[in-house]
């Protein structure tokens, strides 16, 4: 068996609309993965969730103070439909801190050359992608507080859950 991954996000209370959407559409959702903005994945292998890692990880969440973003827009890449954050800077400074602490572990693992911070409704291939970025659009706009980093752990199940939650500012 393949060592259980692991990702930094922060979790946003979305719309019962888009959380709808997500249920349906988006795989990690049906997987247990709440909503929100990736922050770092890959991240370590669960069995490197070390002391030191949570203090690593706090001490960033540390940096930052909780922020209200707002949602608006939902747009779309190749098989994706995502919403934008606004502000989406307070995501982009969390995203450099995690990957300037952990440059052994690089965002979507050096995969994307620059990460545009989202967050995933839906993720499948086919026309339909259209049909859910409307109906995503039809549920914008609300606003959520982003309060903390929070460590999610995929289990041998192959489902997501919370690992630690770290409150921005402690």
């Amino acid at each position: 068996m393949s060592e259980r991954a692991s990702a930094i996000v922060v979790r946003i209370r979305i719309p019962a609309a888009i959380d709808r959407l997500r249920r349906t559409h988006d795989r990690a959702a049906g997987l247990g993965a709440p909503a929100h903005v990736t922050i770092l994945y890959p991240f370590v292998t669960a069995s490197e969730l070390t002391p030191a890692v949570r203090a690593e990880v706090a001490s960033i969440a540390a940096e930052v103070r909780a922020f209200t973003v707002r949602f608006e827009s939902a747009a779309r890449w190749p098989g994706l439909v995502y919403l934008e954050p606004v502000p989406s800077s307070p995501f982009t400074a969390l995203i450099d801190r995690a990957a300037a602490r952990f440059p052994e572990h690089p965002p979507y693992a050096g995969a994307i050359s620059e990460v545009i911070p989202h967050l995933t409704v839906a993720e499948r291939d086919g026309p339909v992608l259209e049909e859910i970025r409307a109906a995503a659009q039809a549920a914008l706009p609300f606003e959520a507080e982003a309060a903390s980093l929070e460590i999610l752990v995929e289990d041998d199940d192959g489902r997501w859950r919370r690992r630690w939650r770290l409150p921005f500012g402690a």
